[in-house]
């Protein structure tokens, strides 16, 4: 039960998408990811059958550099906030993107637009651990670390609106590591940082684990 009132998780979704992408020498949100440009096949792996996964209560997708483009593929089910001060990094983006979290929401599932290989397979299984440990951080870990995807419980709000510049959730979750529960997703190692990680994944066989 929810540690606060009661009740079952209340579960909000936030992905961060809001960087230049520097690295990849384009946009990287609106490359191809089996058909459909990354920052839609990364929503899409928060919905089954076109509505949100069970659990999850809204969704939010920060942007930030080419926001114009990247809006004409966020959809429906999605609501866009632009960050305009988005050079200031992840942190800051981050913290911008709870504030616009609803009040009422216990937990926040934070995603970032470029993790590929994550399925909505992945991303049940982290709700599944919230809803049977609400009071519990719950991380994604991979290559001996905790990262994103991970769902934050509400009393952690205050010090993710407190992050700033290029420091993310890790921070905090290696300052609270006796209250995260690690789900091991190797998926999640895998994003997209320039053409060449692009090309490689395409390349990847389709029945291979990381796709």
């Amino acid at each position: 039960m929810n540690e606060a009132h009661g009740k079952p998780p209340s579960i909000a979704a936030l992905m961060l998408a809001a960087g230049q992408s520097k690295r990849f020498n384009g946009t990287k949100q609106l490359a191809d990811v089996n058909g459909k440009p990354m920052l839609l096949h990364t929503l899409d792996n928060l919905t089954s059958n076109g509505s949100l996964l069970e659990k999850l209560t809204e969704l939010n997708v920060i942007l930030g550099a080419n926001a114009a483009e990247l809006l004409s593929v966020v959809p429906a089910y999605a609501t866009s906030h632009i960050f305009e001060h988005w050079q200031k990094g992840m942190g800051a983006t981050l913290a911008f993107g709870v504030k616009k979290v609803n009040s009422e929401s216990s937990h926040l599932l934070v995603t970032l637009a470029d993790q590929v290989a994550l399925t909505r397979e992945h991303i049940a299984t982290m709700l599944h651990h919230c809803i049977a440990s609400p009071d519990k951080i719950i991380a994604a870990r991979y290559k001996g670390v905790l990262g994103a995807p991970v769902v934050f419980p509400r009393r952690y709000f205050v010090q993710l609106i407190a992050l700033n510049a290029d420091v993310g959730a890790r921070k905090i979750l290696q300052q609270h590591q006796e209250d995260v529960l690690a789900i091991d997703i190797t998926h999640a190692q895998y994003d997209i940082d320039t053409q060449i990680d692009l090309a490689r994944w395409q390349q990847t066989p389709a029945d291979d684990s990381t796709r």
